[in-house]
C-alpha cells in the first residue's frame, strides 16, 4: 500500500472510493466541486493506492475560514468498504495533516466522530469559541490546533466554500 499526494489521473478513481464507502455519490460530488472552487483552494489531497494501483481511500483538506481567518476543513475522508479498519483513513489523515502543517497552515475544523477524531488532536470547537454555521452537537463539531496557540483569539462561526452547501 502506497499513500502519496492526488494526481489528476486520479480523479475517477477516488470518485470510486467516495460512492463505495458513502453508498451514495454526495461526497463524490463534493469532491468534484471543491476541485473547482476557487474558494476552496489549496487544497491538500491524500489518496491510499494498492500495489496493483487501485485508488482505495482518499482524504481531502480544503479552504474553509473562521470569521475572516484561513482554517482548513477535512472532507471527506473515504475508505472502500472491502479496506476498511485496516489503518488506511487514519493514516491518510496524518499524512495530510502534515502536508498542512508543513505547508504553514495553523488549524483544521472536521465534522465527525467524538470517538476518532481525537486521537489526531481535534478537539471541540466549541471549547474555542468556534461554531458551526448549522445546527450540529458539539461533540462532533471539532478543530486541531495545526501550531501552538493557533487558536488562541480565534473564535466566530465558520464559513464553507460553496461547494458544501449541497451536502
Amino acid at each position: 500500500m502506497q499513500i502519496r499526494t492526488e494526481i489528476f489521473k486520479d480523479a475517477a478513481g477516488i470518485r470510486l472510493v467516495h460512492q463505495a464507502a458513502f453508498g451514495q455519490r454526495t461526497e463524490a460530488d463534493l469532491v468534484e466541486a471543491l476541485r473547482e472552487e476557487e474558494e476552496s483552494l489549496p487544497h491538500y489531497s491524500r489518496v491510499a493506492v494498492t500495489d496493483q494501483g487501485e485508488i482505495v481511500g482518499h482524504v481531502l483538506l480544503s479552504r474553509i475560514y473562521i470569521e475572516d481567518i484561513p482554517s482548513l476543513a477535512l472532507a471527506p475522508v473515504g475508505v472502500k468498504p472491502h479496506w476498511q479498519r485496516k489503518g488506511i483513513g487514519s493514516e491518510l489523515i496524518r499524512q495530510v495533516i502534515e502536508d498542512a502543517r508543513e505547508a504553514g497552515e495553523s488549524h483544521i475544523v472536521v465534522l465527525g466522530h467524538d470517538s476518532y477524531y481525537p486521537q489526531f488532536g481535534f478537539e471541540r470547537a466549541v471549547d474555542y469559541g468556534i461554531e458551526a454555521p448549522f445546527p450540529v452537537p458539539t461533540d462532533v463539531f471539532l478543530v486541531m490546533p495545526l501550531e501552538r496557540q493557533a487558536l488562541k483569539g480565534i473564535t466566530g462561526t465558520v464559513r464553507y466554500s460553496k461547494p458544501f452547501s449541497a451536502v
